[in-house]
């Protein structure tokens, strides 16, 4: 009973050291780009920083939006990989040794294996909502971009 205790209390130490890893990784790289951010001139910064991640013809009115759809490609991809992961650790973790939720006990193979099944469908679906997101701001962003074109067009030529 001891050595159970003591093998699973080691696999939550070393799953708690990966992932104290990876935030510090995150945290490391965010605190990079702030600097970055911060040694542009005063009045450029963010709108400067930000412009230079979009290619359009035209400067943006809404200097926020490329950035959104950045935040969204990788929020998506994170959320993609760490659902996986954890539904697959999860799975595993329910085949091997069971585990308590709540009052009701959760064992067996089948059971690990529709948990990783159903993790990583649900992963799938959130990864599919955030990347279709990032594609709506995309639209919005030419469609308001050729609205502009074509109401130009119309009064040059008119004039």
């Amino acid at each position: 009973m001891r050595a159970l205790i003591s093998s699973v209390f080691h696999k939550v130490v070393s799953l708690f050291r990966k992932v104290v890893s990876l935030f510090r990784n995150v945290v490391s790289l965010l605190d990079q780009l702030i600097r970055r951010l911060w040694l542009l001139p005063p009045c450029r910064r963010i709108d400067h920083a930000l412009q230079k991640t979009w290619k359009g013809t035209k400067p943006l009115e809404y200097h926020f939006l490329p950035y959104v759809t950045s935040v969204l490609r990788v929020l998506g991809w994170a959320v993609l990989i760490i659902g996986v992961l954890a539904s697959i650790l999860l799975g595993l973790e329910i085949m091997n040794g069971g585990l308590m939720v709540w009052k009701t006990e959760l064992r067996g193979v089948g059971m690990g294996v529709s948990a990783i099944v159903l993790g990583i469908i649900g992963s799938f679906l959130a990864w599919l909502f955030l990347l279709v997101s990032r594609e709506l701001v995309n639209l919005f962003i030419h469609v308001k971009e050729n609205t502009g074109n074509t109401a130009e067009s119309i009064t040059e030529e008119s004039g």
